[in-house]
């Protein structure tokens, strides 16, 4: 039997975010799909993180690209 291994949103191993303002910060997670994730708000074309660690899920992701260069 085949067991599903696929991660449940909010995972902080799979949560990536951008701010784009000071207080509207971007979900930038494509798999799992984000509508998965009770922090998920849709707007337009837009996915927006409403987790409360989300200014920390920011500045994460903000310092991985960077360590990427």
């Amino acid at each position: 039997m085949e067991q599903n291994i696929r991660p449940q949103l909010p995972d902080p191993a799979v949560c990536r975010a951008q701010r784009i303002l000071p207080d509207l910060v971007e979900c930038l997670v494509l798999r799992p799909k984000p509508n998965e994730c009770p922090h998920a708000t849709f707007f337009g074309d837009g996915i927006f993180c409403a987790h409360p660690e989300r200014d920390n899920l920011a500045a994460r992701t903000e310092a991985e690209k960077r360590r990427r260069g």
